[in-house]
């Protein structure tokens, strides 16, 4: 038998341990190739999941009307857009009912951390800092839209509606109507 000197065991644990995760990969996926969904679904009522999916689809053209306004560097219409993202009762209730402290606390962030930041840099018309702001909005998107899912096919109307949670919210976030 040849001994392995030192240096060159490395390379060969390297390959082995990487052979040893592509295999566990083969493994979680599904019949088809894809890897699992491992998001969190949000065991909410139908209806809900309808009225969040039109609220997100709505937040989704809020930002493209916001690029639109960056494209002709109009930082009133990007504050204003903000602005109108911002938190308020309505959106805090409609957090809360969802009834997941994970996706509330993303919600949260959204609405009363991220919306007002990028509404005061909009207001300085620094075009660097509104741009890092609308970014950091847009990452607490992508990291929600990773982390939950709201329909499970083929037959997703059958949950009911969980206990309302308190929502916590940020030192200084005030809720207005």
């Amino acid at each position: 038998m040849q001994h392995i000197d030192s240096p060159a065991r490395f390379p060969v644990f390297l390959v082995c341990v990487l052979a040893l995760y592509i295999g566990s990969l083969q493994i979680v996926r599904a019949a088809d190739g894809t890897p699992p969904d491992n998001r969190i679904l949000l065991t909410i009522p139908f209806e809900d999941r309808e009225d969040l999916l039109r609220v997100m689809r709505a937040n989704l053209d809020q930002a493209r009307q916001i690029v639109e306004a960056l494209a002709k560097d109009d930082f009133e219409q990007v504050a204003k857009i903000a602005d109108q993202m911002s938190f308020n009762k309505k959106k805090g209730d409609g957090l809360a009912r969802r009834g997941n402290p994970g996706f509330t606390a993303m919600g949260v962030r959204f609405h009363a951390v991220n919306a007002p930041a990028l509404k005061a840099s909009a207001q300085s018309g620094d075009r660097a800092r509104t741009l890092a702001a609308f970014n950091t909005l847009l990452g607490t998107c992508t990291a929600c839209h990773a982390t939950y899912k709201l329909v499970e096919w083929p037959d997703n109307k059958h949950y009911v509606r969980p206990a309302p949670i308190p929502l916590e919210l940020p030192e200084g976030i005030n809720i207005h109507d």
